[in-house]
C-alpha cells in the first residue's frame, strides 16, 4: 500500500503528494524512453501533460511524442498513486502501449 494518500479530494495535505505523483509520472516517461530506444527509435521524447488532483478531475493525461509519432498515456490518479498489483499492471500496460505506438 502507498504511504501517500491515494484519494485526494482537493488540495493534498503536503507537498509530498504532488512530488510523489511527479516522480511516478517521470518513471513512466523514463520507461517509455528506454523502451523506444531499445526498439531502435533514437528520438528524445517530448511530452505534454494535463494533470489535476484526484480522480474526481478525470484521467491524468501524459502525451508523449517522438519525431513522427505520438502516444497518450491516460490513467486515473488512484491507479498512478496506489501500489497494488492490479494498478502496477495497468501502469505497465500503459507503458507497453505507448512504446508500441511510438515504435
Amino acid at each position: 500500500m502507498s504511504r501517500f494518500p491515494v484519494v485526494v479530494e482537493s488540495e493534498p495535505p503536503s507537498v509530498d503528494v504532488p512530488r510523489e505523483f511527479h516522480r511516478r509520472m517521470a518513471a513512466i516517461i523514463d520507461a517509455v524512453q528506454t523502451g523506444i530506444w531499445k526498439a531502435g527509435v533514437r528520438d528524445l521524447l517530448a511530452y505534454a501533460t494535463d494533470y489535476a488532483f484526484g480522480d474526481k478531475n478525470g484521467l491524468q493525461t501524459l502525451v508523449l511524442k517522438s519525431r513522427h509519432r505520438s502516444a497518450y498515456v491516460r490513467l486515473h490518479w488512484e491507479t498512478i498513486m496506489r501500489d497494488t498489483a492490479d494498478d502496477r499492471q495497468r501502469v505497465d500496460a500503459a507503458v507497453r502501449d505507448a512504446i508500441r505506438e511510438l515504435t
